[in-house]
């Protein structure tokens, strides 16, 4: 075992500072208070869990559940793994899909009060982190959304934690803990090869560390993750690397587009609540001045695992658009960093006023908001065009009314042309008659391969969305010899709660009758848009 040797600095109160929280700080910040807040927001996040219809990226993992695999073509399987394990308790129901997600949501403020805690010594401080994770929209919507991030942030955490225990300890039996949950990250979200990443640059940057280099325990660590990743990595290779191919080809450069970064930054904004967000902003900027400067193990580790993302975020920001939920295992350690940094606040001036009210209203604001949008999504309060919640709602109607023209057109198969189509059409239908896509099929690996003849037999019932119309019907005239529209079927949401007269519309569901493919095997349309 390596002992750990104490940081420059080690006389302060904690290995972080200047000073701790006191609490006059933060006087919210009681343990009781905390406990509330977080058991309040996971009942309420609870029952909107059930009241709001399935994502449709939730409902394509959904399908994963029901064919479990070491691997898919949009990603690792602990995704499909959450859900089978959540919904074999409470069924195959909104309910039954996310419950589980909530409650890991809940154990987030968990997760980052002890991370503060063996980073700071600061219970007060710790507390504070708590609180603010949960005032976060990752988590006051995220939460109730089944992603392939639920898990990832899980890990992600927990890696934190055995390192943290690792530097406080000095103890190299937690590097299998380590290299365990670096694992469980990896077949989470591939993005988690940046956390190997950063332990790398932990290691290699803070002195006092680098004797773990001629130690066998994070050796040791490293064949504990690669044994937990080897099913994936086989299951890639197998399928000529289908998945990592996918995600990793993200990487490469596309046309110039600068649009994109000052999209990133308000997307991380709005995610993280804007009081929230300058908290993180100014502790991310403390923990990297101490990092640079005295190479603070802990202000390294925040920095180390956190920076290379955002880093490599910002550098795809200028050929595309960066999805919100791609910061969202930075989470716990971004919160961490804000709360070290409101122990270094600067005494007086305008950023001294700007944090100071930041961190007075923020718990309070970003909860506020994070019930709105829940409220929003259940209610529909306001009339928003395009709004981004009405994809959750009208499905179930509209597959039954997809299902009665199948029956009445006699057609043996519903297709479709993408895989949120096919999730939705899936999750809510009955299943008779069955439910193809008609490309990507590698999408589809994990699951029985359809009934050729019944395809190339009977007529399909195609299902596009209309914004899709004109291209899923020019692909079906390249593949079938008789294509013609067979009506359609609108999707329906409850009309605005202040303003009725916008209706309930969302969407109409274009059908197409298809029959005698053209030429031999699988009728694929290939990708039509």
């Amino acid at each position: 075992m390596l002992p750990h040797q104490p940081l420059s600095g080690a006389a302060d109160p904690s290995p972080f500072g200047p000073r701790p929280l006191g609490a006059g700080s933060l006087g919210a910040g009681s343990l009781g208070a905390v406990l509330a807040l977080v058991a309040v927001l996971t009942l309420i996040r609870l029952w909107a869990a059930g009241r709001l219809g399935l994502a449709a990226d939730e409902t394509y993992y959904w399908i994963w559940s029901k064919h479990l695999s070491f691997g898919y073509f949009d990603h690792p399987p602990a995704v499909a793994l959450l859900i089978r394990a959540s919904t074999a308790v409470f069924g195959d129901t909104a309910f039954g899909v996310r419950w589980l997600s909530v409650l890991l949501g809940a154990a987030a403020s968990l997760g980052v009060w002890r991370l503060v805690i063996r980073l700071t010594d600061d219970h007060v401080a710790a507390l504070a982190g708590a609180g603010l994770v949960q005032a976060t929209l990752f988590l006051g919507a995220g939460a109730m959304l089944v992603t392939p991030d639920t898990p990832l942030v899980l890990f992600w955490t927990i890696a934190l934690l055995a390192l943290a225990e690792l530097w406080r300890t000095g103890q190299g039996a937690w590097w299998l803990a380590v290299g365990l949950a670096v694992g469980l990250a990896f077949i989470s979200k591939y993005s988690a090869v940046f956390l190997g990443l950063g332990i790398l640059i932990w290691l290699a940057w803070v002195p006092e560390l680098r004797r773990w280099f001629t130690s066998p325990w994070p050796y040791a660590g490293g064949l504990a993750c690669l044994a937990v990743m080897a099913p994936v990595v086989a299951w890639n290779l197998m399928q000529g690397g289908a998945s990592l191919t996918k995600q990793f080809g993200r990487a490469v450069p596309q046309a110039f587009d600068p649009r994109f970064v000052p999209e990133f930054f308000a997307g991380q904004a709005a995610l993280l609540t804007p009081l929230v967000g300058i908290l993180v902003l100014y502790g991310l900027f403390v923990v990297l001045g101490r990092a640079w400067r005295e190479r603070e193990a802990g202000a390294t580790l925040i920095v180390a695992t956190t920076v290379p993302l955002i880093l490599y975020l910002l550098w795809y920001g200028l050929f595309g658009r960066v999805q919100g939920n791609w910061t969202a295992c930075l989470l716990p350690a971004s919160i961490a960093a804000a709360v070290i940094g409101v122990r270094a606040f600067p005494a007086q001036g305008v950023l001294a006023a700007i944090l100071r009210v930041s961190l007075r209203f923020s718990i309070v604001v970003g909860v506020g908001l994070g019930l709105f949008v829940v409220a929003h999504a259940v209610w529909r309060i306001v009339p928003l065009t395009p709004d981004p919640t009405a994809q959750l709602f009208g499905w179930r109607d509209a597959v039954a009314g997809i299902e009665r023209a199948a029956a009445e057109k006699g057609a043996g198969t519903i297709g479709t042309a993408s895989y949120t189509m096919t999730g939705e059409l899936r999750f809510h239908g009955s299943g008779q008659p069955p439910v193809v896509q008609l490309n990507e099929r590698l999408r589809f690996a994990m699951e029985p391969a359809p009934d050729v003849a019944r395809l190339r037999t009977r007529p399909i019932l195609v299902v596009a969305e209309s914004r899709r119309d004109g291209e899923v019907h020019a692909a079906l005239g390249r593949r079938f010899r008789h294509v013609a529209r067979a009506g359609s079927v609108e999707r329906h949401w409850r009309a605005p709660l202040w303003s009725f007269a916008a209706g309930s519309y969302v969407d109409t569901l274009s059908l197409f009758l298809v029959a005698d493919p053209i030429g031999e095997g699988f009728p694929d349309i290939g990708t039509p848009y």
